[in-house]
């Protein structure tokens, strides 16, 4: 039986992911801020040190796969709590259960990131190197000055970015880490943003090839499967799961 550890398991694609997984047999170790085996907020130092001790405690040390999905749109919370929770939320679980997973048969790490990581970022802009350079109090300063979505846009970019770059370090520990890209999803997260009057309009023209939003469950299908034994070739890849809206905005490039 492999030991899973997923944040955001209360909710959305998380608990779709705990769904899931427990169906085939696995032990699920949910990390949420309600409705979890682990009650801690991700967004501050405490909360996410709380969690790793959690885990590594009810794992025994030793976690087959690490789904970080806990995460909010930054349009109803502000910026900084958003930078903190998407991003700082997700690398320091990353960094500080990477060990328990080394010498398990295949084990696999995923974050979860956004489709939105690749609307008008900037590569070298000062906000995406500081949130690389793990400098938070910096990050938490600097989205304060941004539009209200900025903060969800950034982490997410940056966490893509987190992820690619562990992936030279983790290949040869045999731990491996990739990122789904989700769109358009049906959750509680993406309700709330559509009835933004603001928001809402701007998301109903992003454009859909396969014609609908997806759902929860088929985001946790392509977890399920990165966490599988038929994908343990695959390392340090963002996998797109948004009906073909990126490809429809940037058929030209990959």
């Amino acid at each position: 039986m492999r030991n899973i550890v997923i944040s955001g398991s209360a909710s959305g694609i998380g608990h779709a992911c705990l769904e899931r997984l427990e169906a085939v047999g696995d032990r699920v170790i949910g990390i949420d801020i309600r409705d979890a085996e682990i009650i801690a907020d991700l967004s501050t130092l405490e909360g996410r040190q709380r969690a790793i001790d959690e885990a590594l405690k009810l794992s025994g040390g030793e976690i087959d796969g690490l789904v970080l999905s806990a995460g909010v749109s930054g349009m109803q919370h502000p910026g900084d709590f958003t930078v903190s929770l998407n991003y700082f939320g997700s690398v320091e679980l990353f960094d500080g259960l990477r060990n328990a997973m080394e010498g398990r048969p295949n084990p696999c790490a995923i974050g979860l990131v956004s489709n939105s990581s690749q609307f008008d970022i900037d590569y070298e802009d000062p906000m995406v190197l500081a949130l690389l350079d793990g400098d938070e109090d910096t990050c938490r300063e600097m989205i304060l000055e941004l539009d209200r979505g900025a903060g969800y846009r950034f982490a997410k970019h940056a966490l893509a970015r987190a992820i690619r770059r562990r992936a030279s370090e983790w290949g040869p520990l045999g731990v491996r880490i990739n990122g789904i890209v989700p769109g358009m999803t049906e959750t509680p997260m993406v309700d709330a943003l559509q009835e933004d009057p603001e928001v809402g309009p701007m998301l109903d023209l992003l454009p859909i090839p396969m014609g609908r939003k997806g759902n929860a469950w088929e985001m946790a299908g392509v977890v399920k499967f990165l966490l599988s034994d038929d994908a343990s070739y695959i390392h340090g890849m963002m996998m797109w799961v948004d009906g073909g809206t990126d490809a429809a905005i940037r058929p030209d490039r990959f």
